[in-house]
């Protein structure tokens, strides 16, 4: 047996007693629940970045026209999603004879830009900006001595910048297990 879905609980306490908010509140959720398999199906592995960065997922008539609607929140997934537009259609026709005639996609503004339907509770509390832990003295000479056996000159550059990365990335790190 499928599993419901996260969004089960507010469902419930949105529409108790009311039929037709509890109607609109299954198929919304059941759209999502499409639309997240046909992204796994279509980007496999990737499906989950681009499941993070949707914010809100619809299938309504405009103009006479089922359509489907998606709101992201960054252009960069819009731009990815209407590359694969026409994928995406097919795939919500072969898996659940959901048949679409359009396809619309949206930037998110304003509070809708924090909407993810599809990040649990944790993941979001999750998100923090990562701030890289810099290096003292001695790391940096270090660095900077190790390089130093590198000849050309763009390439030491490149290499003394990944090192300092790297080393500031694994002090982050240990902070936050300590």
């Amino acid at each position: 047996m499928k599993k419901i879905g996260p969004g089960i609980q507010s469902f419930l306490t949105a529409t108790a007693g009311d039929q037709d908010q509890a109607r609109i509140a299954l198929r919304a959720q059941q759209v999502r629940e499409r639309y997240k398999e046909v992204l796994e199906k279509v980007y496999r592995q990737t499906s989950s970045l681009f499941l993070a960065h949707t914010n809100n997922v619809y299938i309504m008539k405009k103009n006479d026209k089922r359509t489907l609607i998606v709101y992201v929140d960054e252009s960069i997934f819009a731009a990815e999603l209407n590359a694969q537009r026409e994928l995406i259609k097919l795939e919500l026709l072969e898996l659940f004879n959901e048949e679409v005639e359009n396809f619309e996609i949206y930037v998110s503004r304003g509070a809708y830009k924090k909407n993810h339907p599809y990040l649990t509770e944790i993941e979001q509390n999750e998100e923090e900006p990562y701030t890289p832990v810099s290096l003292n003295q001695i790391e940096r000479e270090y660095v900077k001595n190790t390089a130093q056996t590198v000849e050309a000159l763009p390439l030491r550059k490149s290499f003394e910048k990944a090192m300092t990365a790297a080393m500031e990335l694994t002090k982050t790190e240990k902070g936050k297990t300590s």
